[in-house]
């Protein structure tokens, strides 16, 4: 049989395919001619197609999803190109803090609904700071989990900026804190601590403790003097729910 269709199509005839049996072909004459495959065949490739042009723009949206999320936990610009894979371990002690951060991005989704936390504890420079920032990079861009970064000077600075009206109040960041998935307060122990800004960091601490919402210390205090700073009700808390990570080597800044 043959035809002149307004696509070009010249003749037919009968064609067979393997996975779906019987079917007819048409000769085109679109740059050439050619005989048509089977239909079938030709809608599941489309399908496949777009099954994985659907799949590239969700990826997409993900990564880009966890990217507003990292920009927005208020880590530093300057800490923010911190990861887990870049810290450089030199020592088996080095290591072993890096395994302990590790392990624990990798069990985020229980500790999220555990709360336990971690305190990251030690000399000034040994790369505390890194870590925490690489495991917020994670929870973020890889699990699309909010988490939030603050040191507690900035924290303390906040509030008392709020006593004079200037739009939000201490509950307000209060609420704020206690309600990030991920919570990570740096320089916990910087200054003496005023009644006012150890109230704050219980009242803060205890509120996550009881929502049940992980929260990462990083402190260059070693045990007694954290104990000290943050009172025993404190600390007794964090012994129930954060192991200690030591880093007790010699600061990256010292080296020549």
């Amino acid at each position: 049989m043959t035809e002149q269709g307004i696509l070009g199509a010249l003749q037919t005839r009968p064609a067979e395919c393997d996975r779906h049996g019987e079917y007819e072909s048409v000769m085109l004459n679109l740059d050439g001619q050619r005989w048509t495959g089977c239909p079938d065949c030709s809608a599941e490739t489309i399908e496949q197609h777009q099954a994985e042009r659907d799949a590239c723009q969700a990826d997409e949206l993900r990564r880009m999803r966890g990217q507003a999320m990292f920009e927005a936990s208020g880590v530093p610009r300057r800490m923010q190109g911190a990861t887990l894979k870049g810290y450089v371990s030199d020592s088996d002690e080095q290591a072993a803090a890096h395994r302990q951060v590790c392990e624990y991005a990798k069990g985020l989704t229980e500790h999220l609904e555990t709360g336990d936390g971690l305190v990251l504890m030690g000399n000034m420079g040994t790369g505390k700071t890194h870590l925490a920032v690489g495991l917020i990079r994670y929870v973020t861009r890889t699990l699309a989990v909010q988490a939030q970064y603050v040191t507690a000077p900035a924290l303390f600075s906040r509030v008392r900026a709020s006593y004079s009206g200037n739009g939000e109040t201490e509950a307000q960041i209060l609420d704020e804190l206690v309600a990030a998935p991920l919570l990570v307060i740096d320089e916990i122990g910087v200054g003496k601590g005023s009644d006012n800004e150890l109230n704050l960091t219980y009242s803060l601490l205890g509120q996550r403790y009881d929502a049940c919402r992980p929260t990462v210390i990083i402190t260059n205090l070693m045990s007694d003097d954290l104990r000290s700073w943050l009172g025993e009700r404190v600390v007794d808390r964090l012994r129930e729910t954060s192991p200690v990570v030591l880093f007790n080597w010699e600061s990256y800044r010292g080296r020549s």
